[in-house]
C-alpha cells in the first residue's frame, strides 16, 4: 500500500514538472521580446573613471544591431575626455528634432559638457546638440558641417555608419583637427565668382560712363526768356480786431516728468545643427 502511494506521488510530481515546462514555453511564445526588451534599456552605458563623463546609447527606433551598438559605444568613449556623449534614435516625435535633442540633453546631462547625436525617423532628420566645453569646439557651424557630411549614410539606410562617422568627426574637432567642409568650400567659390562679376561690372561702368557737363556748359544751352506784366491790386475784404490793454498778468509753468523701463534678456546655453535625409 505504501509503495502504491509513493508511485502516485511520483507521477504527480512529474505532471507538475510537465505543466511548469508548458507554462514557461507558453510565456516564451507569448512574450518573445522580453529578453530583447531588457537589453534595450539604456544600452552600453560607459563612465570614464578619470573624468566621470558618460556614454549613453538609446536605440529606441531599433536601427542598429546589438553588435553595432557595442562598436558605436566604444567609438564614443574618446569623447568622454571632454564631456558626455549620447546617441539616441526615435521613431515617434511630435516636436522638432532640435527641440527633442535639446530636451533630451537637459534631461540626461543637465548643464554638463556633452554632445548628443539624434536620428529622428519621424521627422527624417539628424541633429547634433552640444553644450559646455564640447560646444566651444563643436559649434553650431561645425554641427551643421558634420551633419552635412554624414546625412548621406542615413539616406542609404546605413545608420551605424552615419552615427559612427558623426562621432569620429566630433572627436576630431575636440582634438583640434580639421574635418572636411565641402559645403564651405563650394560657398566660398560661389562667393568669389559673384564678387569677381560685381568687380568687373563696376569697372566696365566706370570706364564707359559719359562725362557729366559742367555748370557753364549747362547754362550756355539754356533758352532764356523774361516777360514782365503790370501788377494789379484787388480789394477783397476787411476785418476789425479788438485788442484791450491788460493791467497785469500772471505767468505759470507746468512741468512733465517721464520714466523709462529697462528690460533684460536671457538665452539658453548650447546649440547645434542638423540635416534632413
Amino acid at each position: 500500500m505504501k509503495r502504491k502511494d509513493e508511485g502516485r506521488g511520483g507521477r504527480g510530481f512529474c505532471r507538475f514538472r510537465i505543466l511548469l515546462g508548458i507554462l514557461v514555453l507558453g510565456m516564451g511564445l507569448l512574450f518573445p521580446g522580453m529578453q530583447e526588451c531588457r537589453a534595450m534599456e539604456p544600452e552600453w552605458v560607459y563612465a570614464n573613471p578619470e573624468t566621470g563623463y558618460r556614454v549613453l546609447v538609446e536605440d529606441n527606433a531599433g536601427l542598429l544591431t546589438q553588435e553595432e551598438l557595442r562598436m558605436l559605444a566604444g567609438a564614443m568613449e574618446g569623447i568622454t575626455e571632454y564631456g558626455n556623449a549620447a546617441f539616441v534614435t526615435v521613431d515617434s516625435n511630435d516636436d522638432s528634432t532640435e527641440s527633442f535633442a535639446r530636451r533630451y540633453f537637459r534631461e540626461r546631462f543637465g548643464t554638463d559638457s556633452g554632445t548628443v547625436f539624434v536620428i529622428d525617423m519621424e521627422q527624417r532628420n539628424i541633429w547634433i546638440h552640444s553644450d559646455g566645453r564640447i560646444y566651444e569646439a563643436v559649434t553650431t557651424a561645425y554641427a551643421n558641417t558634420v551633419t552635412d557630411n554624414v546625412y548621406r549614410y542615413a539616406v542609404k539606410g546605413d545608420y551605424y555608419g552615419c552615427a559612427a562617422e558623426a562621432f569620429r568627426e566630433i572627436l576630431a574637432l575636440l582634438k583640434g583637427q580639421e574635418i572636411a567642409q565641402p559645403m564651405k568650400y563650394i560657398s566660398n567659390a560661389f562667393l568669389a565668382v559673384i564678387l569677381a562679376l560685381l568687380a568687373n561690372y563696376g569697372l566696365v561702368i566706370c570706364l564707359t560712363r559719359l562725362r557729366k557737363p559742367g555748370t557753364e556748359a549747362l547754362l550756355s544751352h539754356i533758352h532764356r526768356k523774361f516777360e514782365f506784366e503790370k501788377p494789379e491790386a484787388v480789394h477783397t475784404h476787411q476785418t476789425k480786431i479788438y485788442d484791450p490793454v491788460s493791467d497785469g498778468g500772471s505767468s505759470g509753468s507746468s512741468g512733465s516728468s517721464g520714466g523709462g523701463s529697462s528690460s533684460g534678456g536671457g538665452g539658453s546655453s548650447g546649440g547645434g545643427g542638423g540635416h534632413s535625409f
